[in-house]
């Protein structure tokens, strides 16, 4: 029973390690309550994936209300990189004061709707009648116009490569969310009522060479990093993750106590008296014998 326990513990163990690997973060917030990011449609379709919670969002009524509504995907971004940012960026705080928020951490992706947010931003548009932005970091300048009516801008960040980890992934999240806050700084400038969301989707590797290609964007405004910058191997390697953490969890809570139940188990068995000499015998009848 035990053996096929822990065979059934160690065949699930690397599906567990990878659960999250295939899944992206959705925030989403707003300048004025919104019906849209607290309709309960939008809560059953992160049961499903991105695709659903997009569908779920640009179909409600309230969300042609607002005079903004700007769309963020980051290539590669996982919620793990949310928790690097610190409390004072834009987006930390945007998050914590909007009157309404949206926050899943871990959603799938579909495969056929990679960017399902952007992908479904024309029928926002049409349906909003709405003025479309595409804008980039490569594009300069964002072209936005209060006068010229209602915006859906879509925002596409350089993507976060997957082999990217430590110190390095967090520079570059911390690059890419500076220049997003001046630019979300620009948009709320413009336009008192606004909807933000902010998701990210699968890096593929043409866009992982894309991104390094362009990443002068950012790197000519931030300074070089200090290799020799003291602070111990954890602040240039990012060591413990989320598999590692679970193997460890199973090892101590599992593995262990296992392990330690039958080594007692088998120290407590007594061997039968075969050895003791009974009562009676004589081993000089026994030789005549």
């Amino acid at each position: 029973m035990t053996g096929r326990a822990l065979a059934l513990l160690f065949a699930l163990l690397p599906a567990a390690a990878s659960a999250y690997s295939h899944t992206h973060p959705v925030l989403a917030w707003s300048s004025r309550h919104s019906k849209a990011l607290s309709s309960p449609a939008v809560s059953e379709a992160a049961k499903l994936d991105s695709h659903a919670i997009a569908n779920a969002l640009y179909t409600h009524d309230d969300i042609c209300e607002h005079d903004a509504v700007v769309v963020i995907d980051h290539a590669g971004l996982h919620a793990s990189d949310l928790r690097t940012l610190p409390p004072s960026c834009h987006v930390s705080k945007s998050i914590s004061t909007a009157p309404s928020t949206l926050k899943f951490a871990y959603i799938e992706s579909s495969g056929h709707h990679a960017k399902p947010f952007h992908q479904l931003a024309d029928t926002l548009t049409k349906r909003c009648g709405s003025r479309a932005v595409a804008h980039t970091p490569q594009l300069g300048d964002l072209d936005i116009d209060a006068s010229q009516g209602k915006h859906v801008v879509s925002i596409s960040l350089p993507a976060l490569e997957d082999g990217e980890v430590g110190t390095s992934r967090k520079d570059s999240m911390l690059q890419h969310e500076s220049w997003l806050s001046n630019e979300l700084s620009k948009i709320e400038a413009a336009f008192s009522s606004y909807l933000v969301i902010y998701s990210g989707s699968p890096a593929s590797l043409l866009q992982g060479r894309q991104s390094a290609a362009g990443s002068s964007t950012f790197e000519a405004a931030t300074a070089p990093t200090d290799t020799n910058a003291t602070g111990g191997i954890l602040k240039h390697y990012q060591l413990l993750t989320p598999g590692l953490i679970l193997a460890l969890l199973v090892a101590f809570f599992v593995l262990l106590p296992i392990i330690f139940v039958g080594v007692s188990a088998l120290a407590s068995i007594q061997s039968p008296l075969g050895n003791e000499i009974p009562k009676g015998f004589n081993a000089e009848e026994k030789k005549n014998q």
